[in-house]
């Protein structure tokens, strides 16, 4: 579980770099990311305990999660 976390945060970093630019700029874009990444590898943990060991689902696991946190954050926002 360690290490399928591991791989989703620092996954987040990369796709937050890649979707919305520079880190010092956009913290909070971070912070949503990282969270995104976190929660989905939870959810993948506790629908599919088995695929803790898999890098390849837990490197789609930090992308999918970290995305829909971003885009989630940008829905709150935008309703707000």
């Amino acid at each position: 579980m360690t290490d399928l976390l591991v791989s989703a945060i620092l996954t987040a970093f990369t796709m937050v770099r890649l979707l919305r630019g520079p880190w010092l700029r956009n913290p909070q874009y971070l912070a949503s990311g990282i969270v995104g990444a976190i929660v989905g590898a939870l959810l993948l943990h506790g629908f599919w305990p088995a695929a803790d060991d898999d890098f390849i689902v837990g490197g789609l696991t930090g992308i999918f999660g970290s995305w829909a946190g971003m885009v989630l954050f940008d829905t709150i926002l935008g309703m707000a």
